[in-house]
């Protein structure tokens, strides 16, 4: 079996296995140019889960491959700020990047600890400078629990940026940005952290 619904890429191996093919015809039909596929490093070829679905659709292969395969997938993330204006703007921002983000927000570290749990994502971004809230902390849990250290965290920091970065890398986080944050390097992240 091919454990391959959380990817948005699939190689030409994957491909074969999925279609009953061999690799060769896989990379016939991207050298003839019916399937797109992008080049990554020693000559491999990744194909989008978007672009293999539309091949599908082309050739009329449905019957062949389960829906579930070439469903896109859904990336989890929480946001934590304590000015919920801040989470709509971010989300607005990140759901337009990439639509298949389910984000949610949590205003305040109550909140933020039941959704660990019940909405379990695969990254949380953290404000650090919050009333009532201590972002060091919370990371620090994150990290530190079996149930939840596979979470990545995105740490945005306001002022002391360097002490407040270096307390950070050691309570674990993943990525750091001093607030406010450039969106577009922010969701670069986000996409390099769910690979």
């Amino acid at each position: 079996m091919i454990h391959i619904n959380k990817k948005t890429y699939l190689t030409t191996g994957e491909i074969g296995k999925i279609l009953h093919v061999t690799r060769v015809t896989v990379y016939r039909w991207i050298r003839l140019g019916q399937l797109k596929a992008v080049r990554v490093h020693k000559g491999k070829y990744r194909v989008a889960k978007n672009d293999f679905a539309e091949f599908i659709k082309q050739h009329d292969l449905h019957n062949q491959v389960d829906s579930e395969i070439i469903a896109a997938p859904t990336l989890k993330i929480l946001i934590v700020n304590d000015e919920p204006r801040i989470i709509k703007t971010l989300k607005t921002f990140l759901e337009k990047a990439n639509p298949h983000y389910h984000i949610l927000g949590a205003t305040n570290g109550f909140d933020a600890g039941k959704l660990l749990v019940s909405f379990n994502p695969d990254i949380v971004i953290l404000y650090l400078i919050m009333p009532g809230i201590d972002g060091f902390e919370i990371c620090k849990h994150i990290k530190s629990d079996p149930h939840t250290k596979h979470i990545a965290v995105i740490a945005i920091t306001g002022p002391a940026p360097e002490k407040n970065m270096n307390q950070m890398r050691k309570a674990g986080a993943d990525g750091i940005f001093i607030k406010p944050p450039d969106y577009k390097k922010l969701w670069t992240s986000i996409e390099k952290l769910a690979k």
